[in-house]
This record gives structure tokens, sequence and C-alpha cells, in this order.
């Protein structure tokens, strides 16, 4: 059994344990309101904090700038309607450009760009160099915009329509961090 499902079938005991209790206590009726919200205010903040548990990527942004563990595209597939992903295992980079916090996957909307992109980074990632990734936003100019169409189709997924503004993701070979010495 998953954490998810674990945490889900705990509540609802919960909940019947709070129901039966509810209807045989003497507790004044606003006790009894008060108590039935607070547990459901708990399983749904409990839920909501268990979908980090799951392990799928985030679609939020990634952090700005971050290190590259690896990434993995995915194409899309018309056969199975499916628009295509890019995923990227990425790792949040402070000021001096010190790793922080825990790597997390993020899921990026596919575009060809882009994915030539990753694909140019991940071959210098297995050349041995770390990267650091910078995320900016190109504006998309008309000329771009009918290479798009004629490339993808009138009927193309909506984020290669010529948007006013395409990610766009800047690679460079992530510097050496001089360590204290070792006592």
């Amino acid at each position: 059994m998953t954490i998810p499902l674990i945490l889900g079938i705990s509540y609802a005991l919960l909940a019947a344990l709070l129901l039966s209790l509810n209807l045989t206590s003497p507790w004044r009726r606003e006790i009894k309101t008060a108590a039935i919200v607070l547990v459901s205010l708990f399983y749904l903040g409990a839920y909501h904090g268990s979908q980090n548990l799951r392990g799928w990527a985030t679609p939020d942004t990634p952090p700005n700038p971050f290190k590259l563990h690896y990434a993995v595209v995915e194409e899309p597939d018309k056969s199975i309607g499916t628009n295509g992903a890019i995923y990227l295992m990425a790792q949040k980079i402070d000021a001096r450009g010190v790793p922080r916090g825990q790597p997390r996957l993020y899921r990026l909307p596919f575009s060809p760009e882009l994915a030539e992109e990753i694909d140019e980074a991940m071959a210098q990632k297995e050349g041995g160099k770390p990267l650091e990734a910078n995320l900016s936003y190109k504006a998309a100019n008309a000329e771009d915009a009918d290479y798009i169409e004629k490339r993808d189709g009138q009927d193309s997924r909506p984020e290669s329509l010529g948007e006013e503004e395409r990610l766009q993701l800047n690679f460079r070979e992530l510097p050496t961090v001089s360590l204290p010495p070792k006592n």
C-alpha cells in the first residue's frame, strides 16, 4: 500500500470515530462542529502535503539558477496522444555556486528548441562537466512563429503556436567551489 492510501484510510477511520463520538457525547454543538471542521481541514492539509511523497515531477518552474543532474526528453507521440515533456533533475544553487537543498524532478512542456538545448547539455554532462542552468524567456518574433507553425502544423499544441515568450535554458560549466581544508 502506498503512503497516501494509508493516510486516506487512517483519516477515514478517524472521521468515523469522531462521528460516533459526536453522536453519543453530551458536548455542546459548537465544540462538535469545530472538531469536525478541524479534522476535515487536517485531512485536506495532510493530503496536500503528501503529494510530494509520490515522487512525481512537479510542474513548477525550476529554481534559477540550478545545477543540472540529469534530464530526459519525452517527445510527443501523436499515435497515443501525448504532448511530450522534458524532465529535469535539478538542485538550487546559491550565489556562491554551492548546491542547496535536495534535488527535485521538474516537468517542462516539450518544445523542439528546448529539447535540442537539453540534448547538448546532456552530451556535455556525460563528458564529465557539472552544469549550471539559467532560465530565461525569449520573445518569439513573427519569423519564429511562422517557422513553428509550418513545422508543427496549424493544429499543433498550444505552446508552439507562436507564444509571445518561450522558455530558454542557458547552460554553462559549473565552477568548482573551493572548500576549506580538512582537519
